[in-house]
């Protein structure tokens, strides 16, 4: 049975099947005008490949021009017509990869002042690829160690991550996110999920052994398998010392060719199940825009050249990559423990060889094991890594290594060269000590790589927590309906999407807080751009909305709207809020639009985890943020009872103006308890501002102890933030800590 294919979408459709509900009213927020887009023409029918280069140290070698480069393809050179060095994960990236990308003569625009800040900590795409149909428990216990702690300690503040396994055993956790929880929660799921044979003797057969025999023709192997056999299973009358007679080969031989078969069989069901999931992330990976980085743990697998098309399929997933842009680190979870001798051990196998018949078996499962894992790294332009326990090692090394690159493209000059497959060398004159890592093929970038216009789609980039408005407290709905009319099969289609949509540039905040009588509610809010309709005096867009929030067990809330649109709404941002109440857990919140006059669509994803707050831990809620465009007030003022603020959706804020944060203090030990609260900016992992620590003010259910205050953002440069609320119960010593991620332009 082959695995499940790679992030499906299916349950995410079903899951989101819709229950109609009250409509909120929309509001505006209006947003200052942005600055005219820098615009860089080029004109193309191009082919391109990303280049790094290394000096003899280990260092990339900056500052390289085109002309120093010799490209050659399928022997024959070309002349590099388009030459960027490039960043990966800057905000110059789409760009660059757009220009060369583009196959026709035109505009290309980069992102203005606004976008830019935005992306200038955009951080990597990066995706760990865990083949778990080829894991030993051993390697399996070992490849989770080493993720969770990467999650905790290494993971970069702005990089998306996504834990993804072969088998699809992490199931609706393996998406693109930056948040440490659903990471966690998804490395997990991971067990082991190796092929297991269903054999009770002592005589192992692996996939090598197999393949070796059947396909390979290994007669010393089969000679000393049969003997095991047949002294294992007493055939013969000479067993007990390895009966030798026809008669007894007649009744092992059928037996042990049986079992090879069986054996060769699961084997080539969990290469076809590898390859296929790995395929799968590759397609998919071509939505989104830049450099993708793809770690591949393994403990390795047999490509059998003489049965089936395993090597040709492998060959599309490396063709997938290149056009993805996804550079492919392999990773041998063996370590450095190597077979000697024999590799028979009398623990496991009562017959011991003594002949020269299994010389080389064991170290040729080896080679044969790592050929796919350097196959992939040298097609795409990464590195296969073997003989190495430390995992966390290699990731921080292919995360330096890959950080930098230069692009090269060219003008094919005959239809070969054009053709995906062509055979690439790139060097740098005169230095041929310096190392080049390009990959096998080339490939011409995907289209769905550049996205046109707006903000790209980077996964779940979206990560906004909270709002405190007024809106209608819907209770959670689990209830299937069918679906009839096309323009909500297609707004179902945009909320279970992959990536986000963004035909209509849609943003969604969401944060909880427990309400006490109500139990623990979901605030829901969304922001569509009024710049995205064109419409005339009187005119209207009828836009519908449909969301839902969906654990990691299937479990969902539910919600659909319409929008009305006019003309005097559409002269600042779109907001409108939804409620949902919802039992503890981790939560995915998915919204999406469909204008009905155009059908265009577009989604936005955020997570979200509810804590069980009847446990009793000590706890914040989400953090709840507004801007504030008239004088500062002094930074921690502390209010008596909790302000409503103004959505800021989208989490950008001027840097003139006030931002206004609100939380919650959870299970406080007394009503008049000593509950300190203190708040840093942080630019990446570096704290900027940190305020003097302030009292939460007493109120009569220590449950809920509200808190709110003001910082002034005009001593920060344009960029990525985050704020980071610490609470501290002095009475017991227990601290709770929250964060959400904001924008100053």
């Amino acid at each position: 049975m082959r695995p499940k294919n790679l992030l499906r979408t299916g349950s995410l459709l079903s899951a989101a099947a819709l229950c109609l509900s009250s409509i909120a009213p929309a509001q505006t927020r209006t947003r200052a005008p942005e600055q005219d887009e820098e615009v860089v023409r080029i004109t193309s029918e191009l082919v391109q490949t990303d280049v790094t280069v290394f000096d003899k140290s280990g260092k990339f070698v900056d500052g390289l021009r085109p002309e120093q480069f010799e490209l050659q393809v399928n022997g024959r050179t070309q002349a590099v017509s388009f030459f960027e060095r490039v960043r990966a994960g800057s905000p110059v990236e789409e760009a660059q990869l757009s220009a060369a990308a583009s196959r026709r003569t035109g505009d290309v625009k980069t992102a203005g002042p606004k976008r830019a800040a935005a992306a200038e900590a955009a951080g990597r795409l990066i995706f760990f690829f865990v083949d778990d149909l080829h894991l030993s428990p051993a390697s399996t216990a070992r490849a989770r160690t080493a993720l969770q702690r990467y999650v905790d300690n290494e993971m970069g503040p702005y990089d998306q991550v996504a834990v993804v396994s072969a088998s699809g055993q992490v199931g609706f956790l393996q998406q693109l996110t930056d948040n440490p929880a659903v990471l966690r929660a998804a490395v997990g799921r991971l067990g082991y999920r190796g092929t297991t044979d269903a054999y009770g003797g002592k005589t192992r057969i692996t996939e090598y052994e197999a393949s070796q025999v059947l396909d390979s023709g290994n007669r010393e192997l089969f000679a000393y398998l049969l003997e095991s056999t047949k002294i294992e299973q007493q055939m013969g009358p000479g067993s007990r010392h390895g009966d030798h007679t026809l008669a007894a080969s007649y009744s092992a031989a059928p037996y042990l060719r049986n079992r090879l078969r069986h054996v060769s069989s699961q084997g080539r069901m969990a290469t076809d199940g590898t390859v296929d999931a790995l395929r799968g992330l590759m397609l998919s990976a071509g939505a989104l825009p830049g450099r993708k980085l793809v770690f591949f743990l393994s403990d390795g697998f047999v490509l059998n050249e003489h049965a089936g098309d395993a090597f040709d399929r492998l060959r599309e997933v490396t063709a997938a990559a290149a056009r993805a842009g996804v550079v492919i680190y392999t990773m041998s979870l063996r370590g450095t423990l190597f077979p000697s001798g024999s590799g028979i051990d009398a623990t496991s196998n009562d017959y011991i060889d003594l002949t020269a018949r299994r010389t080389g078996v064991d170290f040729g499962e080896i080679s044969a094991t790592r050929e796919p894992l350097k196959l992939m790294a040298d097609e795409t332009g990464g590195r296969a890594v073997f003989n190495s326990n430390d995992i966390g090692e290699t990731v921080r090394q292919a995360i330096g290594e890959t950080a930098d690159y230069y692009l090269l493209a060219w003008r094919p000059d005959s239809t070969e060269l054009r053709e995906a497959g062509a055979r690439l060398k790139v060097s740098v004159k005169g230095h041929p000590e310096w190392r080049v890592r390009v990959r096998g093929a080339s490939f011409g970038v995907p289209v769905a790589a550049v996205e046109p216009k707006g903000h790209p789609a980077r996964g779940n980039a979206v990560e906004a927590k909270g709002v405190v408005a007024e809106a209608p407290v819907t209770k959670a709905e689990t209830k299937i309906e069918d679906v009839q009319k096309a323009n909500d099969v297609e707004l179902l289609a945009a909320l279970g999407s992959l990536y986000p949509r963004r035909e209509l540039p849609v943003a969604v905040s969401a944060g909880y807080q427990d309400t006490g009588d109500q139990g623990t509610v979901l605030n829901i809010s969304m922001q569509l751009a009024g710049s995205a309709f064109a419409l005339k005096p009187g005119g209207k867009a009828l836009v519908d909305v449909a969301g839902a929030a969906i654990d990691d067990r299937g479990q969902f809330g539910s919600f659909k709207q319409l929008l009305t649109i006019t003309p005097e709404t559409a002269s600042g941002e779109v907001v409108w809020h939804q409620r949902l109440r919802l039992k503890p857990g981790l939560y995915q919140v998915r919204v999406a639009v469909r204008e009905r006059a155009t059908g265009r669509t577009g989604s936005a994803t955020q997570w979200v985890e509810i804590p069980d707050l009847s446990k009793g831990d000590f706890a914040l809620s989400s953090i709840f943020l507004g801007e504030r465009t008239t004088q500062a007030a002094p930074a921690g003022r502390e209010a008596e009872a909790p302000r409503p603020v103004a959505v800021a959706v989208d989490r950008h804020f001027a840097r003139a103006s006030v931002l206004r944060f609100q939380t919650y203090v959870y299970n406080a030990a007394r009503a008049a308890g000593d509950v300190q609260l203190q708040a840093q900016v942080l630019r990446g992992q570096t704290p900027l501002i940190t305020t003097q620590t302030f009292k939460v003010p007493d109120a009569p259910d220590p449950a809920r102890l509200p808190f709110w205050s003001e910082l002034s953002l005009e001593q920060l440069a344009p960029g990525r933030y985050t704020l980071q609320l610490t609470a501290t119960d002095r009475t017991n010593n227990r601290t709770a800590t929250e964060r959400i991620a904001f924008y100053v332009e």
